[in-house]
């Protein structure tokens, strides 16, 4: 099923209210915040409230749950250069989101993509600027800039060494950071795997990520990279999966009754030959072997689809140009 957000030319990200039942999703071309009120016990979408959060032109995109201020959120304007932590007043539908804090990008640093908290840092990714940004959100001067390729699109922290890796789409490679001594390497993405690394995140035993591939075809290419920055490499197998151009990737919140397994996006955004796709990827117990492959095609196709959230009994997927959220009800 899907569910009409207010028109915008970009839909972008989308997080989970911690404990309230509420998703919030960021509208970039217009910079509103829109907040999705869940059923508590289907999680259907009932009710639609869209705000603007800063001026229009300011480019909200990423959205992180934050830890450390409990029922707040932090967010980038891409086009303003900030940082914002947002009280989303989840208790209401109708109440408008505030802005209780923002922190200007340091160092002449642009375009503020992603964000995530790790205890005390920020780490976003500098799409404008071609770098990422590690901040201390408690004492904004402790910041460092790291360069990095064209262009960062995810940060994550490895599981087991706590280096963080950072997805590169344009340079076909992922950018690996040592925060304890600031050493930066690349590894380039093998062209015989596919390219244009985009969805990153850290996962069982590693950081899990997938190949967007280019224009011309995706590989429905997936990976995992080990605490020594080897990565192991997974391709889908059925005919839908096999030429899948992959954007996002998800896992199952804490405490969901699910066997292992991966939610793949596939995503039209690069090549109007490719299917928008969600996909259930199970695996063995080790997380080594894949066990099978589950296809869902989003119904609005060529909407470039473009993030993904795991519920507990459903999965939702925002659609980058049609102003629309899709949902796969999953057992």
């Amino acid at each position: 099923m899907e569910y009409d957000l207010p028109p915008a030319e970009e839909t972008h990200e989308i997080v989970k209210v911690p404990d309230r039942p509420m998703a919030l999703v960021s509208q970039m071309s217009n910079s509103r915040l829109v907040k999705l009120g869940l059923d508590p016990r289907t999680e259907q979408v009932t009710a639609v409230k869209a705000f603007p959060l800063g001026s229009s032109d300011a480019m909200l995109h990423g959205l992180a749950v934050s830890s450390h201020h409990p029922g707040r959120i932090w967010a980038t304007h891409e086009g303003a250069d900030r940082l914002l932590l947002v009280d989303p007043r989840a208790d209401s539908l109708e109440a408008a989101p505030r802005i209780e804090r923002e922190i200007a990008v340091p160092g002449g640093g642009r375009g503020p993509h992603y964000v995530n908290e790790y205890g005390d840092a920020l780490w976003v990714t500098l799409k404008g600027s071609d770098q990422v940004l590690t901040l201390d959100h408690t004492r904004p001067e402790r910041h460092r800039l790291f360069d990095a390729k064209p262009h960062p699109i995810f940060a994550a922290r490895h599981p087991v060494s706590g280096d963080f890796y950072v997805s590169q789409d344009s340079a076909s490679s992922l950018l690996r950071i040592d925060p304890r001594t600031g050493r930066t390497t690349q590894i380039p993405v093998p062209a015989d795997q596919g390219s244009t690394p985009v969805g990153l995140i850290s996962g069982p035993g590693g950081i899990w990520l997938v190949l967007l591939g280019t224009a011309q075809a995706g590989t429905g290419t997936f990976g995992r990279i080990d605490a020594d920055g080897r990565i192991v490499w997974h391709r889908l197998s059925s005919p839908l999966g096999r030429s899948a151009s992959l954007l996002h990737l998800a896992i199952d919140p804490p405490g969901t009754a699910r066997e292992p397994g991966l939610w793949l996006l596939a995503s039209s955004i690069v090549s109007e030959q490719a299917r928008d796709l969600i996909i259930r990827v199970r695996f063995d117990p080790s997380w080594t072997r894949v066990t099978g492959e589950e296809y869902a095609a989003l119904p609005t196709q060529l909407c470039k689809a473009h993030r993904l959230l795991p519920l507990e009994n459903s999965v939702l997927a925002t659609e980058l140009t049609s102003a629309k959220v899709a949902q796969l009800i999953s057992s």
